[in-house]
């Protein structure tokens, strides 16, 4: 921050030559939060679509054409004239088509930073992605780094992967570089302006990155309180079953001279590694017993792990029993959730799944947190060891509580699983019920933008709504979004047939079925076009480039396909703001899974709705009785019903919703608007449509006058669960029309 003069922010200059979507997503989750601003947006081209993006912000832009300045070294002295006008914290190369002179990189040393498409070293310069393509790897990514006098040779300051599955098309994975870039670069410029970020004086290659909570500067003292400071890391106690990374980090603390305990398979990686391990059995005296199930259950290992240090009588303690302290634990868990997910689990398998050993150490060692490290997740080690190697084998009280905050939060979950597998065997709906959630993805807003809001997954569960699922393209998902995406969704997926779901506000407002993809989106659009503005759209066929442009012609919130074609996502990635999903995998639904709804003070739960009634179950019941025609429209009708919002009307003909009524506290007045809205889209054309149509009531009809209104308009078959004491009004009243009626004798009402 350049409070020399006077500025209280942290102040951005991009640079960018094209359209500037990674211009925008610094703009859209940066810019004026947090105190960092994009004082200036530069360009090589005067038609550069960043350069209104940049307008559009109100932020100050130039232009610095090749053809205006003698050569390259004049050109640089004028851009770098410009930021420093400005106040610049940071250069932000974002899609910048122009080599930066040496004398400019070495003007802002260590203040540029680049975006590349590929896990730098590999595929450096041009045409990344196309490298990557031609190499066949299964994995590549983005990376923010520094700039330096080489073409992407800078310090890296940040790495994502992004898998590259057999077949992907090139435009396809360009797509997700696109939507990881768009994550990742703001994140990175965001720990930039925190100060987080660090070149290693005696090592310029080098970057090293604080953990967010360590803010405070190393002291080399024992302490005996959360806020008081550091804690030297001299022994650490390793075992893990998931082994992931665990070699390099395990190697880094013997760089620092810590001494490393460990046990079983864990001891024989490390070793293997060529790393020096102390096993837990010589520190405690005791080999393990019962096949290994007692192995860390032991007072001295305890002792050592709960001893508080500033405590003089646990002190005392520890040297009267010649016990060492260990100051760091790393311990992951036995996979009892993976192991109990498989059909075929044995209940003697899953018992042995369950870790004893690996929670007491956890909980132990969060516990006293004060005077011990503990880490549970793999994703952790690169910045607990960086903070260490920062700090001289130091970890902060500020890092130690976070951690004790992931320990503790990870044993609850395990816990969690084990109760609710065991309570399986008992009741559907037991006396306590003990439920895990792990964060998905933090949200833009919620419900409304004042409101802040996550996703979350219930561990346990195969499968969530954003599971298999990659971003391809968009802004940040919102929570009404994820909300409408799991309606179209549910309700696509209830079609064999290629099918198309329109959903607005949660409710479906077109829903068709057709020969293909295109056939099928153009139905379910010309049921309801003005509520299809902004909607979200679900298709169970993948997007070839003609629908792709039916679909730009519209505004779309999302789209969730299980493919993109060739040609399509060129066509739709037009738009900045359409976020573009790729489902690469058809859901099942969870037999476990229920439907939860949150009250004050609690929850209710209920089982899922489930499938739809089979044809064999259902009773005709007037006289006149419905051809294979009507039963069609009539199946396809009680399908889109059940996912609409009670009391729920839907009429249908030709495998297409021709209206629908949601929501109304009267289930007449919900056949009268469904009959509106048809009649609002169709305009002339209504009457002759209508004709020979097919309606689905959610649930039965109390009174003759709903059958009666649509059977006005045309209807000649009617679906309904049946069961109202009027049933015999009702059905006099289709019989007198002639009209075929369906009972599917079950309801299915939506709150």
């Amino acid at each position: 921050m350049r409070e020399d003069l006077g500025v209280s922010s942290f102040r951005v200059v991009v640079l960018a030559s094209g359209s500037g979507t990674n211009l925008q997503a610094i703009l859209d989750q940066l810019h004026g939060h947090d105190l960092v601003e994009v004082v200036g947006v530069g360009s090589d081209k005067a038609e550069a679509g960043a350069l209104e993006r940049g307008r559009r912000a109100g932020v100050d832009t130039a232009i610095f054409a090749a053809a205006e300045f003698v050569d390259r070294a004049a050109r640089d002295e004028a851009i770098g004239d410009w930021i420093e006008s400005l106040a610049a914290d940071l250069v932000v190369l974002a899609g910048y088509m122009q080599l930066l002179s040496p004398a400019f990189v070495a003007r802002f040393r260590n203040r540029v930073v680049n975006i590349h498409p590929a896990l730098l070293p590999s595929f450096p310069g041009l045409d990344a992605i196309g490298q990557a393509l031609a190499a066949g790897v299964e994995t590549t990514g983005v990376t923010v780094h520094f700039v330096d006098e080489g073409v992407d040779t800078g310090p890296v300051i940040a790495q994502r992967e992004v898998p590259v599955p057999a077949g992907m098309r090139r435009e396809e994975l360009e797509a997700a570089v696109h939507a990881v870039e768009h994550e990742l670069y703001p994140e990175a410029i965001r720990i930039i302006a925190e100060g987080r970020v660090r070149i290693d004086p005696s090592d310029p290659r080098k970057v090293a990155i604080n953990h967010p909570m360590n803010s405070e500067p190393a002291t080399d003292t024992q302490q005996e309180s959360l806020g008081d400071g550091q804690v030297r890391v001299r022994r650490a106690l390793v075992s893990v079953s998931d082994k992931t990374g665990i070699a390099d980090f395990a190697k880094g603390l013997a760089a620092l001279g810590v001494e490393i305990l460990s046990t079983g398979g864990t001891a024989t990686a490390l070793r293997e590694a060529g790393i020096e391990v102390v096993d837990v059995s010589e520190f405690t005296g005791q080999e393990e017993i019962l096949g290994g199930r007692v192995k860390t259950l032991h007072p001295r290992l305890h002792a050592a792990l709960l001893a508080r240090r500033g405590d003089p009588e646990h002190v005392a303690t520890l040297e009267r029993e010649g016990i060492e302290p260990i100051d760091l634990v790393c311990v992951n868990l036995y996979p009892f959730e993976q192991t109990v997910a498989a059909a075929d689990v044995t209940h003697d398998v899953a018992i042995e799944n369950i870790d004893i050993g690996g929670p007491t150490m956890i909980r132990a060692a969060a516990k006293n947190h004060e005077s011990v490290a503990v880490i549970v997740k793999p994703e952790s080690y690169d910045a607990v060891l960086a903070e260490l190697e920062e700090s001289g084998g130091e970890v902060s009280a500020a890092t130690r509580h976070w951690l004790a905050n992931e320990a503790l939060a990870q044993t609850a979950r395990y816990d969690a699983a084990i109760s609710r597998w065991f309570s399986m065997e008992y009741e559907d709906f037991p006396e306590h019920l003990a439920v895990a959630y792990e964060k998905v993805l933090d949200l833009s807003y919620g419900e409304n933008p004042h409101q802040r809001a996550a996703l979350y997954s219930e561990s346990g569960l195969r499968t969530h709504i954003l599971s298999r699922t990659s971003k391809l393209h968009g802004r940040a998902l919102s929570f009404n979004n994820v909300l409408d995406l799991d309606s179209a969704r549910s309700l696509v997926d209830d079609f064999e047939q290629p099918a198309c779901v329109i959903v607005k506000h949660n409710n479906p407002c077109g829903v068709a079925i057709g020969a293909d993809a295109l056939e099928a989106y153009l139905k379910a659009l010309a049921c309801d076009p003005v509520s299809a503005y902004g909607g979200v759209i679900a298709l169970n066929r993948p997007i070839g480039r003609e629908l792709a442009e039916k679909l730009h012609e519209n505004f779309v919130e999302v789209l969730s396909a299980p493919g993109y074609e060739d040609g399509a996502l060129d066509v739709l990635t037009q738009k900045e703001a359409i976020r573009i999903l790729c489902e690469e995998e058809r859901r099942e639904a969870d037999p476990r899974e229920r439907d939860v709804k949150r009250v004050e003070g609690g929850l209710l739960i209920q089982d899922r709705d489930g499938e739809p009634e089979p044809r064999e179950i259902m009773e005709a019941v007037t006289g006149n009785q419905p051809s294979e025609e009507q039963w069609r429209d009539m199946l396809f009708a009680w399908t889109v019903s059940r996912r609409v919002r009670s009391n729920a009307i839907v009429i249908a003909k030709g495998g297409a919703t021709l209206g629908i009524g949601a929501g109304q506290m009267s289930r007449v007045d919900s056949v009268r608007l469904a009959v509106e809205k048809c009649r609002e889209a169709r305009g002339p054309e209504a009457d002759s449509l209508l004709s020979g149509s097919a309606l689905a009531s959610d649930a039965f009809f109390p009174f003759a006058d709903g059958p009666e209104l649509a059977i006005q308009a045309g209807t000649t078959a009617v679906i309904q669960p049946g069961g109202s004491k009027r049933d015999g009004e009702v059905i006099e009243a289709c019989e007198g029309a002639g009209v075929a009626m369906v009972f599917t004798k079950h309801r299915h009402f939506r709150h």
